[in-house]
């Protein structure tokens, strides 16, 4: 629980810091791009206005146009609003497509503005966008100002270039904005009755998001930077929390582990020294004989605790490396273990053909293979308990095999056996340390050699020992033999 606990904190905080460093990249990559407006925007805006004259509005003759094509309309406008709103609506449209059509036919814009990016010596790549947003006219002052085209609202005008910002007239620049908008006029005018246009002109530079992304490179490979540490630092701070809490585990099932197995032989010793000062017991040499062994097999359990966790700090120290034949060396060790091994039980070694002559420390081997040995019968729950060992060989090395008919072990903790303190399940019945296999992961390591660990639940286990081709020589060939 306190696992999950964790690694939600951790992912929510990084989470969390993660989308500031977004929300601020973007934020900064915003106001950039706001601020990066023309340094020409108030030279073109004073520049645009010099060129028209007050009566042409949007360019030069846009004026005439626009006073031409209301001229017509205006009458029937007045009077349909008055008393029909549908024919004022059909008139409204059909008077703002045309004079969309004749405002883009006659357009002069185009020659203005290249003759302003001439004039002033501007960047000659600046494009300009040109649009009509909406016109208004006023035929009673009680009434009010009436739009007859408003480019937010109508959405109708089939075919024509219809945008938020109006209707387009001229130019070629593909995203106009409030950033790039040079002039927004509402140009009075008056007729028949008073009217209302208003236009819009915007210059930007074709890319300029990719000229602001490029500016902001150096933040965002800075923010790219942070989030990687970001990531590290939770990473490796997740890494080194679960590691010292399986430390803290494995210290605390090896305190509970020491507890049981130091607290037994005390308690037995302790009982039979107190049973030893009764004079009734004094009396009986039997009993005296029986309580002293007692004593005595339990001192030395303590003493074979002890010695395990000392032997593990003297390991590599005062080696003495020998060169033996492996199936000697591994022959004498399941002899001797077999005196222990209780009847019904079995151990076999089935020698190999030929001799493998090796170089080893026989002290550290012995304990070594002892300690696979104890382990495949120390939690081996079967009936009768059945451990073979042998040896083949492989391209480049050979591997020393053995196999238990045991009680297996599970795919998540097969790499954990052999880290020091480890016990499977936290299985206290079993007497134990936890150290036994680390001891022989130590002793490989000290060999050269290395181990691997085939398991089946309910099937055994089966510890295979590599040792490498170098190590070792072919001699003489040998009959087999089983033991």
């Amino acid at each position: 629980m306190k696992d999950r606990i964790y690694k939600s904190v951790v992912l929510v905080s990084f989470l969390i810091l993660l989308s500031v460093q977004l929300n601020l990249t973007y934020n900064t990559y915003m106001l950039i791009d706001r601020d990066y407006s023309l340094k020409e925007k108030k030279l073109l805006n004073d520049e645009y206005g010099r060129s028209i004259a007050d009566d042409d509005k949007l360019y030069k003759g846009g004026g005439k146009i626009i006073d031409s094509v209301l001229l017509a309309f205006m009458p029937d406008l007045k009077s349909s609003y008055l008393t029909d709103r549908a024919k004022f609506n059909r008139l409204r449209l059909e008077l703002s497509i045309r004079l969309m059509k004749k405002l883009r036919a006659k357009s002069t814009m185009d020659s203005i503005f290249k003759s302003i990016i001439k004039t002033n010596a501007l960047d000659t790549n600046l494009q300009y966008l040109l649009s009509f947003e909406s016109i208004e006219i006023n035929f009673d002052r009680h009434i009010g100002n009436i739009y007859i085209f408003n480019s937010r609202q109508d959405k109708d005008l089939a075919g024509e270039q219809l945008r938020p910002i109006g209707f387009v007239i001229d130019g070629t620049l593909k995203d106009p904005n409030l950033r790039n908008r040079v002039t927004n006029l509402s140009v009075s005018g008056k007729l028949i009755y008073d009217y209302r246009v208003t236009f819009n002109l915007f210059v930007d530079s074709p890319g300029r998001p990719l000229m602001v992304a490029y500016q902001m490179l150096p933040t965002f490979l800075l923010v790219a930077v942070c989030i990687i540490i970001i990531m590290g630092i939770n990473y490796y701070t997740y890494i080194n929390w679960m590691k010292q809490k399986r430390e803290a585990d494995v210290k605390s099932d090896f305190l509970n582990s020491i507890k049981h197995e130091f607290n037994t032989p005390i308690t037995t010793i302790l009982v039979a020294s107190k049973s030893l000062a009764e004079e009734g017991v004094l009396n009986d040499r039997a009993r005296v004989k029986t309580l002293v062994h007692i004593v005595e097999r339990q001192a030395r359990r303590l003493q074979s605790h002890i010695n395990q966790m000392l032997v593990i700090s003297e390991i590599d120290k005062d080696l003495k490396m020998e060169e033996t034949d492996l199936n000697y060396a591994v022959l004498t060790v399941v002899t001797d273990y077999k005196l222990k091994v209780p009847p019904g039980d079995s151990l076999t070694f089935d020698l190999p053909g030929f001799e493998i002559m090796i170089r080893i420390d026989p002290f550290v081997f012995t304990t070594m293979l002892q300690n696979i040995l104890d382990n495949s019968f120390k939690h081996n729950h079967s009936d009768v308990k059945i451990t073979k060992i042998y040896i083949t060989a492989q391209a480049g090395e050979y591997i020393l095999h053995i196999k238990d008919n045991g009680k297996g072990i599970n795919d998540n903790i097969k790499e954990k056996v052999f880290d020091k303190f480890f016990r499977a399940d936290r299985e206290t019945a079993v007497p134990g340390l936890g150290l036994g296999l680390y001891y022989v992961k130590q002793c490989l390591q000290i060999h050269g050699w290395s181990i691997t660990v085939e398991s089946e639940l309910g099937e055994g286990t089966e510890f295979m020992v590599h040792i490498p081709e170098q190590q070792y020589s072919n001699s003489s060939n040998t009959n087999g033999l089983t033991l």
